[in-house]
Order: structure tokens, then sequence, then C-alpha cells
């Protein structure tokens, strides 16, 4: 008689190796390298499940499985596409009081990132006279990068007109009116280089300087 049956050839193991896994985003497509022993077998790639390989920054998941009708065999690792160095430039960064928010610009390269900006600290735009801390910082999925400077905003010139200046002697100490522009400003005299109002018949040199955290100005 006779027998028949099935002659079983399994496929024998192979083994991959991937490479390739760190690698900086540049606006193409990234691939990771996949060796094989024995050398030169046909490779499977999947991304995070996708067979096409990934561009932007990010960390994603790779198996790569051996296509080949005698070998079998597979590996995972994962791929991370770091984000690119991108520069910024600040600028407006000298400005001068006038009641309103004063923001300092951030130029980035390559251009048109968004950028978070910080003042002392603060995403709030300062509008008081001093310096201020500037921390502008790239917010982008592909991209990094920062800048730091001082926003300087400067007093602004007010105005001062002196009157009374011709006064009598009456035994009480005379002072000059100071009107500010704007009006209301505090103001600092001195009499003589003394801070002291004159009683005594005399001529006394008047300086009176604005006191204003915003404003600044003198007259004589």
């Amino acid at each position: 008689g006779s027998m028949s049956g099935d002659l079983v050839i399994g496929k024998a193991a192979a083994q991959v190796v991937l490479g390739d896994l760190s690698q900086t985003y540049n606006g193409s497509a990234k691939v990771a390298s996949a060796t094989t022993t024995p050398e030169g077998l046909n490779v499977g790639l999947t991304y995070d499940g996708s067979s096409t390989a990934p561009s932007n920054a990010g960390t994603y998941p790779v198996v790569a499985t051996i296509i080949n009708a005698n070998y079998q065999g597979s590996a995972s690792d994962t791929l991370v596409i770091g984000k690119a160095m991108a520069t910024v430039t600040l600028g407006d960064l000298s400005q001068t009081y006038d009641g309103s928010a004063k923001s300092a610009s951030a130029a980035t390269t390559p251009e048109g990132l968004a950028v978070d900006v910080t003042y002392n600290g603060s995403s709030t735009a300062p509008t008081g006279a001093g310096t201020y801390a500037v921390v502008a910082t790239i917010n982008d999925p592909n991209y990094e990068g920062s800048a730091n400077g001082d926003l300087v905003i400067g007093k602004a010139l007010a105005s001062m007109t002196l009157g009374d200046l011709s006064q009598t002697y009456d035994g009480g100490a005379k002072t000059p009116s100071v009107t500010t522009t704007p009006e209301g400003l505090a103001v600092d005299v001195t009499y003589d280089g003394n801070t002291e109002a004159p009683v005594n018949a005399g001529i006394y040199a008047v300086a009176a300087t604005i006191n204003d955290a915003n404003y600044e100005g003198s007259a004589s």
C-alpha cells in the first residue's frame, strides 16, 4: 500500500535590529533602519500602527516584521523625533510710558512661529515705567527655542509751571505754586537746596522736581 502526508518545513527564525531611532525634525519623513540576520531580508515597518513614516516631532512605537518566504522574526522599539532648534529675536525693548500696556516683539527663524512671552514671570504686558525681565519661548509642536532680554519702559516727560514767586514777608513760610501737566503729580521743591520753605525776605533759587513712578520733569 501507499501512504500520503504533508511535509511541513517551518520558517527559520531571523533577527531584526532597529536603528536610526533618534532623529530631529526637519519637515521630512523619518524612517527607522532595520538590519536583519541573515542580512538583506525584506522588512515591513509600522510607526504607531501606520506604515507611513512620521515627519513631526514626537515619540512613535516602531514594529519591524520580516517579510520572507523562508524566515520569520520581528522587533519593536521607539522612534523619537526631537524638536528642531529655532531662534527668537526680541525687539521693541525700549519704550516710553503712556498709560497703555507695552509688549516686546519676538521674531522667529523660521518665521511665524508662535511665541509665549512673559514679563517678570507674568504673561501680562506691563504698563508702568520700569525694567522688566522678558522671556520669549517658542510654542510649536516641531520647534523649540527661547530668548531673554529686558524691556525698559521709560518715564514720560511731564511739564511744570511755577507760580507765586513774588511774595511779602509776614512771618510765615512761603512756597510757590506748582502746576503739573498731567495735573496733580507729586513734586519735590527745594529753596537754595533746602527742603524747608523760607520765611525771611530774600531771593531763593527754587528747584521743583516731579516725584512720580511714571513721569519725570523739573522746573527752576
